[in-house]
């Protein structure tokens, strides 16, 4: 991996007391004139070494070859094979699977969906990034080193109410707090502050605002897309998850603005 990326997740997973403690290969033939190689990193908890994560690296383009699990089987297979490997640590590993797309890039979400909702071998996760959220990140972390740990300074990121809704407002120029609150989404066991989660907007009262707002704008008028907000409301959704609800949203808005054109 990217020494910047794996950088900054490394120093979460040890400041998570979670050690470096193996890697190996695994291939996987995609068909008969192409194979895929991943290198998988087994970082194993300090203080509960019955937990683990297995940490692999792939471009965006590539988690279509993941979906059929048969790489994800493999790399089970040869995890279970290792001289430390003990049977309670099956139901307590994830896969954390890191992946670059470009700037400009669809990432490819229906892949991330089948990949993480697959119940076999591991729980997966999906982490998207692309370079400028890595590189702005990594210069914002250095810039406020001084002022705590890793884990510390993304918590007061995410958890800031003005961060939150430059973020609400237009994703897509807040490259920081993409990065972070996908790697905060996408490592469960990362610890989320609470204190300051009371001045930010119920998720209800975000989507009621983003409706009002659609039918005020003074310009020409808008249709409100009523099936749309139906089928989103009848998602099944964590709500009290920022990043989930904002891609569930986008991806149905999205797909269906790309239909019309």
């Amino acid at each position: 991996m990217e020494g910047l990326k794996m950088k900054i997740i490394l120093d979460v997973f040890n400041e998570l007391h979670f050690v470096l403690t193996d890697e190996f290969l695994v291939e996987y033939a995609i068909n008969e004139n192409n194979s895929m190689v991943v290198n998988v990193n087994v970082l194993i908890s300090s203080e509960n070494d019955s937990q683990v994560f297995l940490m692999i690296d792939c471009e965006n383009a590539q988690l279509k070859n993941i979906v059929d699990g048969m790489l994800i089987k493999e790399m089970a297979f040869q995890f279970r094979k290792k001289e430390y490997h003990r049977a309670e640590m099956d139901r307590n590993t994830a896969l954390l699977i890191v992946s670059k797309h470009s700037t400009d890039e669809y990432v490819d979400f229906s892949s991330k969906v089948k990949i993480e909702d697959d119940p076999y071998y591991f729980k997966k996760y999906v982490f998207s990034y692309d370079e400028i959220g890595l590189e702005n990140a990594n210069n914002w972390l250095i810039e406020n080193v001084q002022k705590g740990t890793t884990i510390s300074l993304i918590q007061d990121y995410i958890t800031d109410t003005r961060q939150f809704a430059k973020y609400k407002e237009n994703n897509i120029n807040e490259p920081i707090y993409t990065f972070f609150i996908e790697l905060v989404t996408k490592l469960h066991c990362f610890p989320m502050k609470t204190a300051e989660t009371k001045n930010i907007n119920s998720i209800n009262y975000f989507l009621k605002n983003e409706l009002e707002k659609l039918r005020a704008k003074p310009r020409k008028s808008i249709d409100i897309n009523q099936s749309g907000v139906e089928t989103f409301v009848d998602m099944d959704i964590d709500y009290g998850n920022i990043k989930e609800v904002c891609e569930k949203w986008n991806l149905i808005f999205n797909s269906e603005s790309e239909d019309k054109k």
